[in-house]
């Protein structure tokens, strides 16, 4: 078939360099942590932020929201959920069936990332943008250290690597597999190893497929909104939370409860 004889080329293909179109590409100095950092210094000294307060319910009345129930009673005119959308049903009673269904229709997708401390900086890795592995177990990596030299001791580097986690096979063995497919790709790379860390994470809270679901920043719930990456398609990561952001205010000031 012509989709066979399009794609059959690409299983081939050992490493995709992408050096040259990295102008789009960026990393925060400092790391992701800087970003929230300027979240924080940009509140006002009137806004408060409780840690490590885990929300019990949400709480609503005749269809409207007034509140959240976590360490003590939190009453509101206005809730923001930036949670799984998907998991809203654990946190509020009596949502509409036929939302409910929508919610579960969201697919969620985990995520391996290996970072690899390597003890100088290798040739392979002297780019900037992302390079992928598209052999037997593809992955994207990225030598971070190239954007901001201070997230690696000098003259060293720090490079990551994500690949997709296969949620039916345990994380022992997708992990042993991506350590193996990184020293199949970099045979060198081993021996120049000072540390290792594994992250599984959820990087977009909905997965864009072919039938799966994105959640409305609107719920059923009057004055109770959502925003995250299941609630917007576009793009990925901090810049797709973003977009929801953007949505989300759009949303409040056409219902009048932006300038209160």
């Amino acid at each position: 078939s012509p989709l066979k004889n399009v794609a059959s080329p690409l299983t081939s293909i050992s490493r995709l360099a992408t050096n040259s179109v990295d102008y789009p590409q960026g990393y925060p100095r400092k790391g992701l942590k800087s970003v929230l950092n300027a979240v924080l210094y940009s509140l006002p000294k009137t806004v408060g932020i409780k840690t490590e307060c885990e929300v019990k319910r949400i709480l609503v009345e005749d269809g409207r929201v007034v509140g959240v129930e976590a360490d003590e009673m939190y009453y509101a005119d206005m809730v923001i959920y930036t949670g799984f959308a998907k998991e809203l049903p654990s946190v509020i009673d009596d949502l509409p069936k036929s939302y409910v269904d929508d919610l579960n229709g969201i697919a969620r997708t985990k995520s391996l990332t290996i970072w690899l401390g390597l003890e100088r900086r290798l040739r392979e890795f002297n780019y900037i943008g992302s390079e992928v592995w598209f052999k037997d177990n593809p992955y994207w990596a990225m030598p971070i250290s190239n954007y901001d030299s201070s997230l690696a001791p000098k003259d060293k580097q720090l490079v990551g690597f994500a690949f997709v986690f296969d949620e039916n096979k345990s994380e022992e063995s997708e992990t042993k597999k991506a350590y193996e497919t990184i020293y199949r790709a970099i045979p060198n790379i081993e021996k120049h190893i000072e540390l290792q860390h594994e992250q599984i994470t959820i990087p977009e809270k909905a997965a864009v497929t072919i039938d799966g679901k994105i959640a409305d920043i609107r719920t059923p719930i009057k004055n109770m909104y959502l925003a995250g990456t299941d609630t917007d398609s576009r793009s990925m990561g901090i810049t797709r939370a973003a977009f929801s952001v953007v949505e989300m205010l759009r949303a409040l000031n056409d219902d009048g409860n932006l300038h209160r």
